[in-house]
């Protein structure tokens, strides 16, 4: 039995069905292509939203970091200020015992802010001779070295200091890291002040001071984004959602630094006025003013007291 084959029927049947099979592919592609340009758009959408939460961390940051120098800058006007009024006080004849009672409250006082800032100093000198080396207080040298001197007074002054007992820069090691942490923090729990785990808290806010420790900021990422742009999207989200928390954290934190700001403005521009106001009594004898001129020393005294107290205000 004979058999005849259509060619130009299977030719036929060949061609609709490569065409179908194209078709398909065609189909298959254009589905890989839409599922790779959604995937594109949706990293680099993180990669955008990544670094816009970015900058607005930074400049939240650089607003607060701003303002705690204002308040450093304002304390040591005030310092000045309270300097004046004591002045003006030890040079009455016969001046009530209280006044002097008071100054030394006062005092107290101004050693208190004076000494955060002659800790603040020192430990970033020793800081630095350590972190130059390759030994002793590295890691604590990381931590505080690369802070300029004004920057570590308004931290300290701003967030509180303590003394770890030791110099940090002679500790090694954990250690080091730890009491450089507790002193960002405001020191030790066992000294009063908030201990590492605020210390971890500050450096989470504290820009480029936290990022000097690797892995004690949650905002290292900011660092990383630039150099390392292959993660994964739950990576990329986590991090936005990281640095959204803290950067909210610092507005509140430089909300509160503001606060403290106007309120020592306003205090001390009310002493200022007091202090021009008695400027004539100087030299005189206390007994011989009248009862609206012991007034006024009275208030410029009391007005003086509650300024030095505002001096060691901090954040806890």
């Amino acid at each position: 039995m004979k058999i005849t084959i259509d060619t130009d029927e299977l030719k036929k049947q060949a061609a609709k069905g490569a065409g179908f099979i194209g078709k398909k592919a065609g189909e298959l592609k254009n589905s890989a292509d839409k599922v790779r340009k959604d995937v594109d758009d949706k990293i680099n959408e993180l990669d955008h939203e990544l670094a816009a939460a970015s900058t607005n961390y930074n400049d939240a940051y650089t607003l607060m970091s701003d303002h705690g120098m204002q308040l450093y800058t304002e304390r040591c006007r005030e310092i000045d200020l309270i300097t004046n009024v004591e002045d003006v006080i030890n040079s009455l004849a016969n001046r009530p015992k209280e006044f002097d009672k008071n100054f030394t409250e006062i005092k107290t006082n101004r050693e208190q802010f004076t000494g955060a800032c002659d800790f603040a100093e020192r430990e970033v000198q020793e800081a630095r001779k350590a972190a130059g080396g390759a030994g002793a207080g590295l890691a604590a040298g990381s931590a505080v070295a690369f802070m300029g001197p004004s920057a570590a007074m308004w931290v300290a002054t701003t967030f509180g200091t303590a003394s770890t007992g030791v110099a940090i820069s002679s500790l090694t090691g954990a250690a080091a890291s730890n009491a450089a942490l507790a002193w960002l923090g405001g020191g030790a729990l066992a000294a009063g002040g908030g201990g590492i785990a605020a210390g971890n808290a500050l450096l989470a806010l504290a820009g480029p001071i936290g990022w000097t420790i690797a892995g004690a900021s949650l905002l290292g990422s900011i660092i990383i984004y630039s150099k390392n742009k292959m993660k994964t999207n739950k990576e990329k989200s986590d991090e936005i959602n990281k640095i959204r928390t803290n950067t909210e954290t610092v507005r509140k934190t430089d909300a509160e630094v503001e606060r403290i700001l106007q309120e020592s403005r306003s205090l001390r521009n009310s002493l200022q006025k007091c202090y021009h106001g008695v400027l004539s009594m100087y030299g005189r004898d206390y007994s011989s003013l009248s009862f609206s001129e012991k007034a006024e020393l009275g208030s410029l005294v009391n007005n003086t007291l509650a300024l030095s107290a505002r001096l060691n205000e901090i954040i806890a």
